[in-house]
């Protein structure tokens, strides 16, 4: 879709994904070695998606709970007697140990600055109470593989976190980190399977007069993707195109959902914390005659429809959706964090072909709200918000 104009306090932060694309006549033997035959179409992206697309490195803070110490082969049955209810066998046959702090003092993020490092002075004199320090400190060396640390998001989830160097210098590393924030190098903003880590993209300087150019073309027979600058200089190359399938979908949820816009917005502002991005094709929870959408509540009850019908109709929205979840934490100042789910469901306007006929009032009206992109011919089906307590 074009960028929107700057109207106004609220469009001069506007966010924006990607634009309609345009055939261009555009040279691009100083990038393929290869003759380029065929149309080429031109995007212009916003920072966010330059981000979203990018398969360089990103680094961010991330809290290390705990670790996951894998012991040599034992020669006899005491190690496994010893470490019974702690342990599970790797592929390896090796015992593996998992140790999760039971601190639960996080970094403070209070507005006041005086009260937060209050609370980390406190927290770093307990730090030698810890068992797990402790147990870092006893551990026999000689019988160590291998030891990896177990990091937690502020949502709660947890991963394993592979460490470089030498056994003492991961155990030191642990010591030292241990209930601390550390430095985690992430391979691209594009995590897997649809899911993208938010948190390195600096919302607050976003700037939506700022572009790139996304450049489509068919490459030895097969569509190439391409990013370069205002400038038409070269940026990276995009090796998915999925990733910019999910450009598409984005851009229509931001335009057309109320709700995931103002998320951004606050994410803009400094009033709330990105934290993940995630695509996907169907809720985990279907519709049903009793479970409908707003959007057709307010249809079904400005038509005469029957019941047979409405079970038609309800079994159609349940496919050919594009659902796009956003997390982030609002800044509540007060400590107490909450992790907000925005959920847009976008649903393809070819899952009603079968009803244009019968109810072709219903299809006019639905047809209405649609947009169409790259993507697709979409509309906004539900929009919803949940939370959580972290």
């Amino acid at each position: 879709m074009d960028k929107p104009a700057d109207t106004g306090e609220k469009r001069t932060r506007r966010i924006w994904i990607i634009s309609r694309g345009d055939f261009v006549n555009l040279d691009l033997s100083s990038i393929c070695k290869e003759p380029v035959s065929g149309p080429v179409t031109e995007y212009r992206i916003s920072e966010l998606a330059h981000y979203l697309l990018n398969p360089d490195t990103i680094s961010l803070e991330e809290k290390v709970v705990g670790c996951k110490v894998r012991y040599r082969k034992p020669q006899s049955g005491i190690l496994t007697r010893l470490f019974r209810k702690r342990r599970r066998a790797g592929a390896s046959g090796a015992l593996v140990e998992e140790i999760i702090s039971s601190s639960r003092i996080g970094t403070p993020d209070f507005r006041d600055e005086g009260l937060n490092a209050h609370f980390i002075k406190i927290s770093e004199m307990l730090r030698p109470y810890d068992p797990v320090q402790k147990k870092l400190a006893k551990l026999d060396r000689h019988k160590v593989e291998d030891i990896t640390a177990i990091c937690e998001e502020i949502s709660g989830n947890r991963y394993t976190l592979n460490l470089q160097g030498s056994l003492n210098e991961k155990i030191n590393f642990l010591v030292n980190s241990m209930s601390r924030k550390t430095k985690v190098v992430f391979n691209r903003a594009y995590l897997m399977n649809g899911l993208f880590e938010m948190r390195g993209f600096k919302f607050d300087t976003f700037n939506p007069d700022n572009y790139y150019r996304l450049i489509k073309f068919n490459r030895e027979n097969r569509t190439a993707y391409c990013v370069l600058d205002a400038d038409y200089g070269f940026e990276f190359w995009v090796d998915d195109g999925a990733l910019v399938h999910y450009m598409h979908i984005f851009e229509q949820s931001v335009r057309t959902d109320p709700r995931l816009e103002d998320a951004l917005a606050l994410c803009i502002r400094g009033e709330a914390m990105p934290l993940k991005l995630f695509f996907s094709k169907q809720l985990e929870q279907k519709y049903s005659v009793k479970r409908l959408p707003e959007t057709y509540r307010k249809i079904f009850s400005a038509f005469n429809i029957g019941e047979d019908e409405k079970n038609a109709i309800t079994n159609m929205l349940n496919s050919f959706q594009s659902i796009v979840f956003f997390n982030f934490v609002p800044d509540t100042g007060t400590g107490r964090r909450r992790v907000f789910t925005n959920i847009t469901v976008m649903h393809d306007f070819r899952a009603l072909e079968p009803i244009r006929s019968q109810l072709p009032e219903l299809y006019s009206e639905i047809d209405k709200k649609t947009s169409v992109s790259d993507a697709g011919k979409l509309y906004l089906l539900d929009s919803i918000r949940e939370y959580q307590n972290v």
